[in-house]
């Protein structure tokens, strides 16, 4: 089985051991973007853009998944009034949160804005034409935030965090919007049979910033009623992706019913390897800016069997440990993704 197609990430995600050890592009919407020459900001709104630049990194760097839709997460706090800014190079950010008294604003918030949103049309569109195009070469995947990161951006982050100490149900009340609001966002095109995977990055449910305890209260349990939701209602899967060593919180990713969990560099994939095997396919970790961004093709050739030797061949897929920065270079990128030698 070749180590380029679906069928081997698909075979990853049953547990099971492929030929060769499935790898693929992890988000790389930013690094697709620079390919194309293009600024986020110009592609964010025109999906024959957001569409050439995926198609285009596609013809240079195969990928068995394409996860649209990458680097675009915090449009859908903007569809429902967060102002939104595009720095010189990287990801649009959120400037102004919707939230800007008290969480009873949710109340007057109308979903249905998503989907008249001009940048959540680009996403789905795209995704419809890429998997146009590509057909069965590809499975099609959308990313967005997970709960409580969408939820955090949507109420501004510090404040969020200090309410899991200081006002836990106003961090109920959010993630609970928030679940509906990626419901929203996903539903057409779930409906519409458009993908084969969803891709949740819930960056601010790191170890960094909140505790095991935390996580059980306030980021599990939404992501179990999102994840339980896509799959019992429309048969697609969910990739996890969270931020930092996650080591003391394995355990709960996989109570999520996520099918794959995508580990940062900081993560051993030995240990995980060793607590989550038979449990869920793991995915990662090369080091995205000192070994993709900044090494060269020798670095990442050995990041490359470092991490085949630590992690196994049974429901394994090589990645990189987060996004790509723009600057990667390509012929890093193909290196990675060239691993059957």
């Amino acid at each position: 089985m070749n180590a380029h197609t679906p069928d081997a990430i698909r075979e990853a995600f049953r547990l099971g051991a492929p030929a060769q050890t499935p790898a693929t592009l992890f988000g790389a919407g930013q690094w697709s973007v620079y390919q194309l020459g293009c600024s986020m900001r110009e592609v964010a709104t025109d999906p024959d853009r957001m569409t050439a630049a995926l198609l285009e990194a596609q013809r240079k760097a195969p990928s068995p998944i394409v996860f649209v839709g990458s680097g675009f997460n915090n449009q859908l706090i903007g569809a429902l009034g967060g102002r939104i800014r595009y720095p010189r190079l990287g990801a649009p950010e959120v400037g102004v949160p919707i939230i800007q008294d008290s969480a009873d604003e949710v109340d007057r918030l109308d979903l249905s804005e998503v989907d008249r949103d001009p940048a959540v049309f680009t996403v789905r569109q795209t995704a419809r034409a890429v998997g146009q195009a590509l057909g069965p070469a590809a499975i099609v995947a959308v990313t967005q935030w997970g709960p409580f990161t969408t939820a955090g951006q949507m109420y501004g982050l510090d404040g969020f965090l200090r309410a899991t100490l200081t006002a836990p149900e106003v961090v109920h009340r959010m993630t609970g919007f928030a679940v509906l609001a990626l419901k929203q966002y996903f539903r057409p095109l779930l409906e519409e049979k458009q993908i084969g995977l969803i891709s949740l990055a819930d960056h601010s449910a790191s170890s960094d910033l909140i505790s095991r305890k935390a996580f059980a209260k306030f980021c599990l349990p939404p992501l179990m009623d999102f994840i339980d939701w896509a799959k019992k209602a429309y048969r697609v899967d969910t990739w996890l992706h969270i931020c930092g060593n996650t080591a003391d919180k394995w355990d709960l990713m996989v109570e999520t019913g996520a099918v794959c969990l995508s580990l940062d560099q900081k993560v051993d994939l030995g240990q995980a390897r060793r607590v989550c095997r038979g449990r869920v396919c793991l995915a990662g970790n090369i080091d995205p800016v000192q070994v993709m961004d900044q090494g060269g093709i020798s670095d990442v050739l050995a990041a490359v069997q470092r991490c085949r030797e630590a992690a196994g061949r049974e429901g394994f897929i090589l990645t990189t440990g987060c996004e790509m920065t723009p600057t990667t270079p390509l012929g890093n990128v193909q290196a990675m993704l060239d691993n059957e030698r």
